[in-house]
């Protein structure tokens, strides 16, 4: 007995001394995290396949949707803590009474690699915005996709007909059975590759307006401040993987993302931004948009949509 005693001291001890030392790891931290079949989701499925969340000590559930509404649905009723979005959807839901902030701007149009565009079907002789007035455009109204058409449509006023579900919104643009559309990449550039003309993209703009955002319900902030922080620094790891070598990533872009095979190869490959704060400005824009169109009945500040500002 006294042997077995005295085995039983020394693994006691032992384990104690690896507790003290950290052999034995913690549970990782867990976080659901909404995405749609957006390009500025790859440093997610980046961060997941290679391990980067993991190092940081995160089980991370990259959680696929079809449709925001299903994504915003799912943030408010705790089935995800997390997601991409766009600053007109959450200030949406902060109006609507959930709490979500915007802990990072995420992915926006540059220069050289479009977002957003305005193509018109390819039976029209539209080349330029103001070829536009009074025809019919097909948008999803009070969404990003309307901010962004009234931003690059600027005084021109066309006809805005409603369809909410983006690919019947490409394949009644390729039917000419719209004038134009407003897509977002990567079915901007499969229309133009099926024949349909580009008139106005936001890369053609003089300042941006198509930003994405990473989103984290309040009460996770709240009860994993520690969890966040590693999500960004896994996040900035896998931009900064993506970034150095982006052809690497094809394959997974296209896979994630559903890029049409057809222009799978050609696609342009996005520049990721590092995590950084939603700029003041920018979220003054879209709220004084919103407020316009009587989207808003909250007072809604810039301190209560993003986080730590």
């Amino acid at each position: 007995m006294g042997k077995y005693i005295a085995i039983t001291l020394i693994s006691l001890i032992v384990i104690a001394g690896c507790i003290s030392l950290g052999c034995i790891s913690q549970e990782e931290s867990k976080i659901k995290v909404g995405v749609m079949p957006d390009e500025a989701t790859l440093p997610y499925y980046v961060a997941e396949r290679e391990g980067i969340f993991a190092n940081q000590g995160l089980d991370v559930d990259v959680v696929p949707f079809l449709s925001a509404m299903e994504r915003d649905s799912a943030l408010m009723a705790g089935e995800i803590d997390a997601g991409e979005n766009d600053p007109v959807g959450v200030i949406l839901l902060q109006n609507a009474g959930y709490n979500a902030k915007i802990v990072s701007l995420e992915l926006q149009e540059t220069g050289e690699k479009m977002r957003f565009a305005i193509v018109a079907s390819p039976g029209s002789k539209m080349s330029t915005v103001t070829d536009l007035e009074g025809k019919k455009i097909a948008i999803s109204s009070n969404t990003v996709i309307e901010y962004i058409t009234d931003a690059l449509l600027g005084d021109v006023h066309a006809e805005k007909v409603e369809v909410k579900k983006v690919p019947m919104r490409m394949q009644m643009l390729l039917d000419n059975e719209v004038d134009a559309a407003t897509l977002p990449e990567p079915l901007a550039s499969y229309a133009l590759y099926k024949g349909a003309k580009l008139i106005v993209s936001d890369a053609m703009l003089n300042k941006s307006v198509s930003q994405t955002v990473i989103v984290f319900s309040a009460d996770f902030i709240k009860e994993n401040p520690e969890s966040v922080d590693k999500f960004l620094a896994a996040y900035s790891e896998a931009v900064e993987r993506i970034n150095s070598d982006p052809e690497s990533y094809r394959a997974l872009l296209v896979e994630k993302i559903r890029i049409p095979e057809e222009i799978a190869g050609s696609y342009k490959m996005a520049t990721y931004l590092q995590p950084q704060p939603y700029p003041r400005e920018k979220f003054e824009e879209v709220l004084n948009w919103m407020q316009g169109k009587d989207l808003v009945q909250r007072d809604i500040s810039y301190e209560d949509i993003v986080l730590g500002q």
